[in-house]
């Protein structure tokens, strides 16, 4: 079946969410699907160019960047008669919060062709992470509020990591987030001895609460205790935006330089030689400073991909109570860095067992069939 994974950013090698959406649209090609893919293409600015599907430009956007912003929410024409032409048969969409006329419009355009579409969204609920957001943010929310209430006439079904049996007033698919195994390598581990090391990798948001673990070593740090095994913390992601910059300035208050490096962006064999030498990773620890309590983050499964065990807040129902995983609470105290310690000395970790998990239970294969199995039973188009 001809089908189209629309998503309206970009992609890029560094991003683990463009990781995914390539995992996603292998997935649905591994299911027997004939998938295209269509994205933003933008310069190193992040000004936004075009719009592609399979890398060809279908629509370009002015150079002016408030007039390209424009263009990137209300140009579907194009994208439409893509549509049309290729006959595809199911739209796939990765939603990000940018519901206004024009893609209703495009929606009810697709539903009348007979066209099944399905909308991720990655995140629900979403209302909070608006909360601090700047004025010209938060006037394009309050439209998306007001016309995502169209999306259950036309919309077949939510794809939701939620519990959520509606959303919208919209049926949903509740799935996990998942991984390709095949991209994400094994550590191969070179224990460091007399010392623990913790990675953090992340494109650095307040929820995934790393002051947390910065302040908690600033406190297991501070009792002078000179027997005390070392603990390192090694943060992996955008150095340049306002959080990372936070989190420098709190390692510089608590003089922690020794004990925290920032690297940046890393991806391929730079990324799995740090791996390599790391004890246990961080997840996200402050999710209720958006308020969710429940997460399938993308970050604990490429954790278990690689065989490493990980400690995160919140819940997430794919490893709660699995014995390579450390819960500390989801409020906004320091983690304490002896328990961490205690949790790593105390127990023996397989990293192939930990691997295996995944393999055999978080990939997007095993994904993408809970959805076609629930479209094929709403739909004949599938079995065509």
């Amino acid at each position: 079946m001809n089908t189209l994974f629309l998503i309206s950013e970009s992609l890029s090698d560094f991003s683990g969410i463009s990781k995914k959406i390539l995992a996603q649209v292998n997935a649905l090609k591994f299911h027997g699907l004939k998938v295209d893919i269509s994205y933003l293409e933008a310069k190193e600015n992040n000004q936004f160019t075009g719009r592609s599907v399979n890398g060809k430009i279908i629509d370009r956007y002015s150079s002016v960047r408030i007039i390209s912003k424009l263009h990137r929410r209300c140009k579907y024409k194009n994208l439409y008669n893509y549509i049309e032409s290729k006959e595809i048969k199911l739209v796939y969409i990765r939603y990000t919060h940018f519901a206004n006329p024009f893609f209703i419009s495009f929606l009810k355009k697709l539903k009348k062709k007979g066209i099944i579409i399905l909308l991720e969204i990655p995140t629900f609920p979403y209302d909070q992470e608006y909360k601090n957001a700047p004025f010209s943010s938060k006037i394009v929310f309050l439209l998306e509020k007001y016309f995502r209430n169209g999306f259950k006439n036309y919309i077949t079904r939510i794809i939701t990591l939620s519990p959520d049996t509606t959303i919208f007033k919209t049926p949903t698919i509740e799935i996990s987030n998942g991984i390709d195994a095949n991209l994400i390598n094994l550590v191969q581990k070179h224990k460091q001895d007399g010392e623990f090391n913790l990675i953090g990798v992340a494109t650095i948001g307040f929820w995934h609460g790393y002051d947390r673990v910065i302040k908690g070593l600033h406190n297991y740090y501070s009792d002078g205790n000179l027997s005390k095994k070392k603990v390192f913390f090694h943060v992996v992601g955008d150095t340049s935006n306002t959080e990372s910059q936070r989190y420098k300035e709190l390692v510089d208050k608590y003089h922690l330089n020794t004990y925290i490096n920032f690297y940046g962006r890393k991806s391929g064999k730079e990324l799995d030689t740090i791996f390599n030498r790391m004890d246990l990773a961080v997840g996200s620890i402050a999710c209720h400073r958006i308020s969710l309590k429940y997460i399938k983050s993308l970050k604990n499964r490429e954790y278990c991909a690689r065989g490493i065990p990980f400690f995160y807040s919140e819940i997430d129902p794919d490893f709660e109570n699995k014995n390579f995983v450390f819960k500390v609470p989801a409020n906004d105290e320091p983690v304490d860095i002896q328990e961490i310690v205690n949790f790593i000395s105390n127990n023996h970790f397989d990293a192939v067992e930990i691997r295996n998990y995944a393999v055999e239970n978080l990939t997007w294969e095993k994904q993408f069939e809970k959805v076609l199995r629930e479209i094929a039973l709403h739909n004949d188009i599938l079995g065509t």
